[in-house]
């Protein structure tokens, strides 16, 4: 492969934008790769900012799921005793037991999953 601007041999690609890139073009940008301008420098590190935002975003996410999920558990189990006292309905009180479980358990699998994405 040449390099774009000068046809020399190439020794490296550019991050962002693809380009071949000679050993007088090639520069380190500030994560140690390799760029062919400070315009593609400028960007991958806006890039970078940009994925450790939504990466951030995303671990809230998985911890406002796995509460709102238990708060949900906590008020299906609740339910379930005053339809013990209340409305001593069989259906009633299975359908909300059950979801306390399933509300319990996808609480744990949002739990888990925030807890992989911690770094």
């Amino acid at each position: 492969m040449k390099c774009a601007a000068h046809h020399a041999e190439a020794v490296a690609v550019c991050a962002y934008c693809g380009r071949a890139l000679c050993a007088d073009c090639a520069k380190p940008s500030a994560t140690q790769r390799m760029v062919c301008s400070d315009a593609c420098a400028a960007a991958l590190t806006r890039d970078d900012r940009a994925m450790q935002l939504i990466l951030q975003k995303s671990l809230q996410s998985a911890w406002a799921s796995a509460f709102y999920c238990y708060l949900c558990a906590g008020l299906s189990a609740g339910a379930a005793v005053g339809a013990w006292f209340y409305l001593p309905q069989l259906f009633l009180i299975a359908f909300t037991a059950g979801c306390s479980v399933v509300f319990v358990a996808a609480g744990i699998w949002y739990g888990r999953i925030a807890r992989k994405q911690k770094p």
